[in-house]
């Protein structure tokens, strides 16, 4: 696995946990503590993943678009990056 690929799939898997905690908080006690300092690290996060894709070489369509949907980004570029790292 390339070093492009693999700092893919860690930022993605980064955002992927920082917004589970975000809506386990949002559903439970809303905290509004753990959003003030969670949801700017979340955002940086998203914007490095689809940055990161977006301008990375060698990247499939599928990579790329799947990293700036919002929500989604994290789950759908750790399964892409799998597949790519597979093929390589």
């Amino acid at each position: 696995m390339n070093v492009l690929l693999r700092a893919l799939g860690v930022l993605s898997l980064l955002e992927l946990v920082s917004v589970l905690i975000l809506l386990g908080n949002l559903m439970t006690v809303h905290d509004a503590a753990l959003v003030h300092v969670l949801g700017p690290i979340h955002g940086a996060l998203y914007l490095a993943v689809a940055v990161t894709a977006l301008l990375g070489r060698g990247l499939t369509l599928r990579t790329r678009l799947g990293a700036v949907i919002p929500l989604l980004s994290g789950p759908l570029t750790m399964v892409n990056v799998r597949g790519e790292a597979r093929s390589a």
